[in-house]
């Protein structure tokens, strides 16, 4: 046997065998999805469960470390269930890309007992079909499903999403005539008459096929299909640096509102200290009046004078910090906005691709060739419907809440600081609230303190930057695959074996493809 034969003998081997486990793959996965589908919902169950806790401010002094431990629990079985989705993806995605021809009736193949070569194109055709769906799936899940409670409402509206789309692609391919647990037993007979010339061409055919479904690149390109990824391209680029400086701009509020809240902790820590010292000299004056003579007055007076201090200086750093505020809150409001437009304009050019996705059209082909359509597997059966969640709104009415304003609530701390006098008792009673805010702030201010809009606004500005990272891995991936997608598009299209009679090939066409062939018959 000659090189060329032995070589080509093990490649074809080699890519059909690869074949049949991506189709294994997925037949697995689409038998198991509904176990796989309860479970996710299950997980969307308790994240929605946990953002109405947070809605109705039971989170209340350590039950946002609760909370977050009930979060951080969910989304690290998501991401389990995320990766083995993750293999039924690829192997979609590397079927979509196989060519058709090396499965056409020839004399070279011998496929393993109950696999049929019109099984396998029938397989292949519905993965082309369906595969701009997963554009839905480009990005990092380990980096965007991070566990913070104020991403928790998007989170769920997009595990939500995977959900709906995992189940749209499973019980389209379900339809596809999958075999029970498939062998991988692949024989290729090479004794036929082929001559050298065809061999080698052969192989040099395979091994570029062999490559096509390994280029990931490429492979991101098929999913555009019809529609053009140059718009994407263009969309992205030109939108790109601005969106970037309006995370930058986020960040910055952000950093001002801590800076704030820093300043506004220092504030009430001296305030605080000043408060408690004037409430000491209060206590000791009334306590040593009887002894002194009535001297010990002017201690008296002398803690009062400190108290009202402490007070005003509370009221103006508690008004300072509101107007700070405020002017942050407007600020991020409408960087946010804009924001969000141009984020709507790059998802619209990501959503023309996945709605060209027609399952009836897939429907007609796969009962076409198989007369009529066999469905392996239960489609699990969501019964939900989340409304769909605005993000601009869901921040709008987040940036309007004056309760997140931090340090509004000292500002009758410093009113009850300005009216201490008089009585032992009650200065003792105000001196031990000063003592639990000198410690409390200043417990703060050694963590690092962050207001709770400047962390809603850290947590959507990862949130986001994690999703602009992802277009830029689709937009780097597309600009490296389109200079040769055309030639790689043919080679999908050009036969593999020595040409057969032109009535056996339209009967095959015929069968996958009916108006193509009604079409070139007219």
């Amino acid at each position: 046997m000659s090189t060329a034969r032995t070589e080509l003998q093990q490649v074809l081997c080699r890519y059909v065998t690869d074949t049949l486990i991506y189709i294994d793959t997925v037949r697995g996965f689409c038998e198991d999805v509904s176990k796989w589908g309860l479970h996710r919902e299950t997980e969307l169950n308790m994240m929605i469960d946990i953002k109405e806790r947070v809605d109705n401010h039971v989170s209340k002094s350590g039950s946002d470390a609760k909370l977050q431990e009930e979060l951080d629990a969910v989304l690290k079985d998501t991401l389990v269930g995320l990766a083995k989705l993750e293999y039924f993806l690829v192997a979609v995605e590397k079927l979509a890309v196989t060519s058709l021809h090396v499965f056409t009736e020839n004399q070279a193949l011998c496929l393993p007992k109950g696999i049929t070569l019109g099984c396998v194109q029938v397989v292949i055709t519905v993965a082309r079909l369906i595969c701009p769906l997963l554009l839905e799936f480009k990005r990092d899940a380990q980096v965007f499903f991070l566990p913070r409670l104020q991403n928790v409402e998007v989170l769920s509206y997009e595990l939500d999403k995977y959900i709906r789309t995992t189940q749209k692609i499973c019980e389209t391919l379900g339809k596809s005539d999958f075999h029970s647990k498939m062998t991988t037993d692949t024989v290729v007979n090479l004794d036929v008459d082929l001559s050298e010339d065809d061999m080698r061409r052969m192989l040099d055919h395979i091994n570029l096929l062999d490559e096509i479904r390994m280029d990931k690149h490429f492979r991101l390109v098929f999913l555009f299909q019809e529609e053009s990824f140059c718009d994407f391209i263009s969309d992205f680029s030109k939108r790109q640096e601005r969106m970037l400086e309006f995370l930058n701009d986020l960040e910055e509020g952000a950093i001002q509102l801590d800076r704030m809240n820093k300043g506004a902790k220092i504030s009430s820590v001296v305030g605080s200290s000043v408060g408690a010292a004037g409430g000491v000299l209060s206590i000791v004056g009334l306590a040593l009046i009887p002894f002194t003579a009535g001297v010990s007055l002017a201690l008296t007076m002398t803690g009062l004078g400190m108290g009202i201090t402490s007070g005003v200086n509370s009221a103006v750093t508690t008004a300072t910090e509101i107007g700070v505020n405020a002017t942050q809150r407007n600020k991020a409001r409408e960087v946010f906005q804009k924001f969000m437009e141009d984020v709507q304009s790059i998802q619209e050019c990501l959503n023309k691709v996945t709605n060209q996705v027609d399952t009836e059209k897939v429907e007609s082909i796969i009962k076409v060739a198989l007369g009529v359509g066999k469905g392996l597997g239960k489609a699990f059966v969501i019964g939900r419907g989340i409304d769909a969640l605005v993000d601009a709104a869901a921040a709008a009415k987040l940036l309007k809440n004056e309760d997140l304003i931090a340090g509004v609530a000292k500002a009758p701390l410093g009113l009850a600081k300005s009216a201490r006098a008089g009585f032992i008792a009650l200065n003792a009673l105000f001196l031990g609230m000063d003592i639990f805010f000198i410690i409390k702030d200043s417990i703060s201010l050694a963590k690092g303190n962050e207001t709770a809009f400047s962390q809603w606004i850290r947590a959507r500005a990862t949130l986001w930057s994690s999703e602009m990272d992802s277009w830029q891995g689709i937009h780097d991936s597309l600009c490296e695959g389109r200079e040769t997608s055309e030639k790689k598009k043919a080679l999908l299209e050009t036969p593999l074996y020595p040409e057969m009679d032109v009535e056996k090939r339209n009967e095959e066409e015929m069968a996958f493809f009916p108006d193509k062939v009604e079409e070139n018959m007219k």
